[in-house]
């Protein structure tokens, strides 16, 4: 399986509660030039992506990219979800290209998951990296490509 893990865009601290932050105007375009640059380089099968707003928001731009692309909300792509709770849930996905939106910590994290622990990579707001899951389990990936706004054609690693 090949999954882009995706973060939201820049956010606004501003808002009643974490869930309900939005995207700053910055981080509407960095979400639109990063679905831009993907759709043009990498078709997903199917869009996975965390109910927070400003990751809604992100999907908007991607799914506006890609018509069709199917979606789903989902609980598992939040700030706080354990890498063991993500690893589970991807292991059940049977599509062999997905696109997953959420958040930090979660997404640094998952590339020190799959792809080994001495690989530490940040992903900053709009930040998206390829990972190669031949199987899901941890240390089982490898980091394809890392890529962060506001240039998407150079890749880290």
């Amino acid at each position: 399986m090949e999954c882009v893990f995706v973060r939201h865009g820049e956010a606004s601290l501003n808002a009643s509660s974490d869930k309900q932050r939005e995207l700053t105007e910055r981080g509407l375009v960095q979400a639109a030039s990063a679905a831009q640059w993907l759709a043009a380089n990498w078709q997903p099968q199917r869009l996975l992506v965390s109910p927070y707003l400003r990751a809604q928001q992100t999907a908007a731009a991607f799914l506006a990219a890609t018509p069709g692309l199917s979606v789903k909300n989902v609980e598992f792509l939040t700030p706080d979800t354990s890498l063991q709770v993500l690893n589970r849930e991807l292991a059940m996905i049977e599509v062999q290209r997905v696109l997953l939106i959420g958040h930090n910590p979660l997404f640094s994290n998952a590339i020190s998951w799959f792809c080994g622990e001495g690989i530490r990579e940040v992903m900053a707001p709009a930040s998206m990296a390829l990972i190669d899951l031949p199987f899901v389990e941890r240390d089982h990936g490898r980091l394809l490509w890392l890529r962060h706004a506001p240039d998407y054609s150079q890749a880290h690693r």
